[in-house]
């Protein structure tokens, strides 16, 4: 007992500490994906203004360097500076002072559009330790600007052109990069470019400056999505976000480098290969280079916080959950004491004792509740086991009843028809399956007194149970006895019609179908007393409903005159009667078995004989 009263408070303080556990656990895993949700809105605000700003920076130093290229280069197209004089080097020397963010400013003329005897002409001015200086490159092979990107391209499209960073011409060891303005005349002609030149680091230093958390950081990427600034310095303009990709087997990295270089900005989780934990990723376009600045946000950072919370949360919740087991047990373990008192009892109750008395409760709770009901339910259960005890006895002698009522409603039916000479002239078989132990359906056939004629027939009482067993009992012994005076079915019907319906208080009536077959001729005669129409086979294998006239139910109203109809049938006919019960038998989905079932199955066994026709074939 004491295992058993353990048993129950345990499991009574386990349901309690789980259910709160759900409640708990679920409460903190809604709070945390919500604050996910809100320091993530947060961090792409963040990473977005941070990465915008240092875009917009980059952009203004650009922007200021194509305005003095495009400035530049239309000077050169007024002629205002002519080449070669020294009005084109003051001014290109004076605007390589103009601004910090300029290493060099040059131009470079078509074949001989600058000077008529000279194929080429170039000249720039670099910025140098000791200032600017003028830096000419007439013919010179291995200054040949024909073949460089920031002359085909404004040369080939005539708009202006930003380069990827690349090696300085004058200085190797300087990463620049060019924009490029085409110069034309006034008649409208290509006829050189102006280019301006920034340092990279210039470019660089901004995106480096930038930090977030502990560990975030930025980076810079060419339209090609080329690194051209990241923390690895061995990744700078050596290897893009395409190579990486490649090397990594990573498509997501390849898909994000696709989408720096044609969406505006983005932010999204961050590929494997750039970082080796999970973090996030916020990029802008800069769309007058179609670079892109990317900016890192580490997830272990951006989530510190929360994490630290919810270590807090559930250090408390263990604690609470702890005291909250102990408190339950005992409370469960004072619930359960008093339910000791009853087991003994009940025990013996259970064993059949009915005369075990139960305990008074000592408090009005629902613990003295359950002991009144207890008590109660023996007392009730003790005069039910008595009146069941009765009511089987009388069960049996009604169930031995019925069984013999429906042995001698069965005895009713015939069996089997003795032809005497007319043997072989027709083949027979009927068939009775009732829906409760006795019912009211009936069947009949004999041989009439004149020997050479077949009295068959099939009818349904209007309700079920002894009653109707009895209803059709009568019917078919006044169906007997007038078929032995009247030769034709309908006037046995009515006979029939105007017995039953003398007295006849219940209300109860029967559908039925009799007919008459002359053996040697094959005529048939019918009357339909409201019974369900029947099917016919001819020996030529078509197959119909014999359409009779319904007419009256026998036992409703006396002086009724049914129809008499006549047909005749030839060798190899088969005619099947039947009542509802058979179209109307409906499956455990409800669906009744119907008519069109009925026909589809009589014509696929009306070739085989009466007896093989009546066998069970199931469904």
């Amino acid at each position: 007992m004491t295992g058993a009263r353990r048993s129950l408070a345990t499991r009574l303080a386990l349901v309690t500490l789980i259910t709160t556990a759900v409640i708990f656990f679920s409460a903190a895993g809604a709070m945390y994906f919500k604050f996910r949700v809100i320091l993530l809105e947060a961090a792409e605000t963040q990473s977005a203004e941070v990465a915008s700003a240092t875009a917009n920076r980059i952009a203004a130093g650009l922007n200021e360097l194509s305005g003095l290229a495009h400035a530049s280069a239309y000077a050169m197209a007024s002629r205002q500076l002519p080449p070669g004089s020294d009005e084109l080097e003051d001014f290109l020397l004076a605007v390589s002072s103009s601004s910090a963010n300029i290493r060099g400013i040059g131009v470079s003329y078509e074949p001989y559009q600058a000077l008529p005897d000279q194929r080429y002409f170039g000249i720039s001015a670099i910025q140098t330790a000791n200032g600017p200086v003028i830096m000419p490159h007439h013919d010179d092979p291995n200054m040949d600007s024909y073949t460089r990107d920031w002359y085909q391209v404004p040369a080939l499209t005539g708009k202006p052109f930003w380069t990827n960073p690349s090696a300085s011409l004058f200085d190797a060891n300087r990463l620049i990069t060019t924009f490029s303005v085409p110069i034309n005349s006034a008649a409208g002609e290509f006829i050189g470019v102006t280019v301006v030149d920034t340092e990279l680091s210039t470019l660089t230093d901004l995106v480096a400056e930038i930090e977030l958390y502990n560990t975030g950081f930025a980076f810079l990427t060419s339209s090609n999505g080329q690194f051209v600034s990241h923390p690895n310095e061995n990744w700078i303009m050596r290897e893009s976000l395409f190579s990486l990709a490649e090397t990594l087997n990573q498509p997501e990295l390849r898909q994000l480098g696709r989408d720096m270089q044609r969406l505006r900005s983005g932010f999204r989780p961050l590929p494997p290969g750039l970082l080796d934990v999970p973090a996030y990723i916020h990029f802008v376009r800069l769309p007058s280079v179609d670079w892109a600045v990317g900016v890192i946000i580490p997830e272990h950072e951006l989530f510190a916080d929360i994490h630290s919370v919810l270590r807090w949360v559930a250090t408390i919740g263990a604690v609470g959950f702890l005291v909250l087991l102990l408190t339950t047990i005992a409370i469960s373990r004072g619930i359960t004491r008093p339910l000791l008192s009853l087991v003994s009892s009940a025990g013996e109750i259970a064993r059949g004792n009915l005369d075990q008395a139960l305990p008074p409760p000592r408090i009005n709770d629902e613990v003295g509740e359950l002991t009144q009901s207890l008590d109660e339910m023996r007392r009730s259960l003790k005069d039910y086991i008595n009146d069941l005890t009765a009511t089987t006895a009388a069960k049996e002698r009604i169930e031995s009843e019925l069984k013999i009522a429906r042995n001698i409603q069965m005895s009713f039916l015939p069996k089997r028809l003795d032809l005497g000479q007319a043997e072989g002239l027709v083949d027979l078989r009927a068939k009775l399956i009732s829906a409760k132990a006795v019912g009211g359906d009936l069947y009949d056939y004999f041989i009439m007194q004149s020997g050479r004629h077949l009295y068959f027939a099939v009818g349904d009482v209007s309700d079920k149970g002894v009653p109707a067993a009895l209803f059709m009992a009568v019917t078919k012994t006044l169906v007997k006895g007038f078929a032995e005076t009247a030769d034709q079915p309908n006037e046995i019907l009515r006979r029939v019609n105007d017995e039953l319906a003398i007295n006849n208080e219940s209300g109860m009536f029967v559908s039925y179908l009799g007919g008459i077959l002359d053996l040697d001729s094959g005529q048939l005669q019918l009357a339909n007393a409201g019974h369900t129409p029947s099917l016919i086979r001819r020996a030529n294998g078509e197959i119909d409903w014999l359409k009779l006239p319904p007419d009256l139910v026998l036992g409703v109203m006396d002086g009724f005159e049914f129809q008499l109809n006549t047909m005749q049938l030839a060798p190899g006919d088969t005619l099947m009667l039947y009542t509802d019960g058979v179209t109307e038998a409906a499956d455990v989905g409800q669906r009744f078995y119907g008519e069109d079932r009925l026909l589809a199955l009589f014509s696929s066994i009306c070739t085989e004989s009466a007896n093989e026709q009546g066998q069970d074939r199931g469904g």
